[in-house]
């Protein structure tokens, strides 16, 4: 058996790009049965076909239509969220039993990397592409969904970035190489070091906030591509150039705060987001055992109601903040569940889009990194803008502190897939609540068991692969 880490990425990922229908932004998918990968992207057409179809991959229920954001989340759920669910997959990283032979863990692993290798062979067609606005576009996507599926595996498989450090702990393979054979695919990669990882991840986001256009409705642009780069470089703890990059946004992309922050989620490519996954009712990740509606809303028939708001976490948002109260924190309905419990109104229909990047985000960078910096009144600033937005209470300068800065990043992008990857960054234990007989403690936030398994299967074809301590 050769390993799925490629052997199935060039047949499945050209299936999935090449049976589109145009190359606009409308995601309308019809699979082809097969396709010749030596053939398949021969025009500029069927580059463009490709284009929107890793657009598609993206949004599958295995990367951002689910698990890109739900595990993060409830790999750091205590005092936040509980999950009721029965799958198994998910409840060994709310107890933290996860092995090896986790499916969401392979999952994840797989269509991150078909993505990838989708991103890549669209590289390698650019020739074909005669118009030179659009090969630069589509160098530009293919980099910036090759850099971002590169950060999302680095940040779940390896450990944290180490601000001033070598970084030479065990990030994850890095691929620039389209597989469109067998005999590719029979390679054996190697895992880079996070900081070859994260090297990687900036000069894809370098190059694509060159080749991007600032306007791309519904895809990305240069702006979507700053604003990556700023996650990233906070994610480093990079804060100055974190600062530049986020600044760049708010002030040149034409971006706006939505008027609230409910209507990012209920309507489609607001103001204020810079990309997002784009669903409707017939093309979505799931209605049924994935899809974030599926796990997080519980509204009469609709949804599992599997992951509940914990009281603890819903007290945090003050009396008019608009956040927590019913347009965004609302008592379930569902059969399933017991009523009178929380859930989030941010994931509340199957077929809604899915924002991954907005611009509060940005207001949020600039103001860690202002006071992290010292610059105060600003930092204040930028804070009471998310916070009004809501209705909050503005905070005042006495009461500005990293601490409060950080809550508010809870508040603002709860549910959204970043509380784990923020509580890593800062070093900042997850605490968990007494139950039973069991005391009150903390989890570490080093620990190995808050860093995926790489996938058995991968393992046992590729003995390249190094295992994650622990598993």
């Amino acid at each position: 058996m050769k390993t799925i880490f490629f052997r199935s990425t060039a047949l499945l990922v050209l299936g999935l790009s090449l049976g589109l229908s145009s190359c606009d932004d409308k995601l309308d998918i019809n699979p082809a049965q097969s396709v010749d990968a030596t053939t398949a992207l021969s025009n500029e057409a069927n580059v463009g076909s490709a284009v929107v179809g890793l657009y598609a991959q993206l949004g599958g229920p295995t990367l951002y239509g689910t698990d890109l954001i739900l595990v993060p989340e409830l790999m750091a759920a205590d005092n936040y969220i509980q999950f009721q669910g029965s799958f198994a997959n998910y409840l060994q990283y709310v107890r933290r039993t996860t092995n090896a032979l986790n499916s969401t863990a392979e999952t994840t692993w797989r269509g991150a990397y078909e993505a990838i290798n989708l991103a890549n062979l669209i590289i390698e067609a650019l020739p074909v592409v005669t118009t030179p606005a659009l090969k630069a576009q589509f160098e530009g996507e293919a980099r910036f969904a090759r850099a971002l599926m590169h950060f999302e595996l680095v940040r779940l498989y390896g450990k944290q970035y180490e601000p001033g450090g070598a970084n030479t702990q065990l990030g994850v393979p890095i691929s620039l190489i389209p597989v469109k054979t067998v005999e590719q695919a029979s390679a054996a990669p190697t895992r880079a070091t996070v900081a070859q990882v994260y090297t990687q991840v900036i000069s894809d986001l370098t190059a694509a906030i060159d080749l991007l256009p600032e306007e791309n409705p519904t895809r990305a642009t240069t702006f979507t591509a700053k604003a990556l780069l700023a996650r990233v470089y906070l994610q480093q703890s990079n804060f100055a150039q974190a600062r530049i990059l986020a600044d760049d946004v708010i002030r040149n992309s034409g971006k706006t705060l939505a008027p609230t922050l409910s209507s990012v989620f209920t309507g489609r490519n607001t103001s204020e987001t810079l990309l997002e996954i784009q669903q409707n009712d017939q093309n979505n990740a799931g209605t049924a055992n994935a899809g974030l509606a599926t796990f997080f809303s519980s509204i009469g028939q609709q949804g599992r109601g599997d992951v509940r708001v914990l009281p603890a976490f819903a007290s945090l948002y003050g009396a008019n903040d608009a956040r927590g109260t019913a347009s965004l924190l609302y008592e379930g309905t569902g059969t399933n569940r017991a009523a009178g419990q929380l859930r989030t109104g941010k994931w509340i229909a199957y077929g809604q889009n899915i924002p991954l990047i907005r611009l509060a985000e940005m207001y949020l960078i600039r103001a860690e990194a202002d006071f992290r910096a010292g610059s105060i009144p600003t930092a204040l600033v930028d804070i009471n803008r998310v916070r009004t937005r809501s209705g909050a209470t503005p905070l005042t300068a006495p009461q500005l502190s990293l601490a409060t800065i950080l809550r508010e990043r809870q508040l603002e992008l709860a549910f959204e897939g970043f509380r784990l990857h923020d509580l890593k960054r800062t070093r900042t234990n997850i605490f968990v609540p007494a139950a039973g007989n069991n005391p009150a403690r903390e989890q570490d936030i080093n620990s190995d068991i808050l860093v995926l398994p790489i996938p058995q299967r991968e393992i046992n074809v590729n003995a390249g692969l190094v295992q994650n301590p622990g598993y």
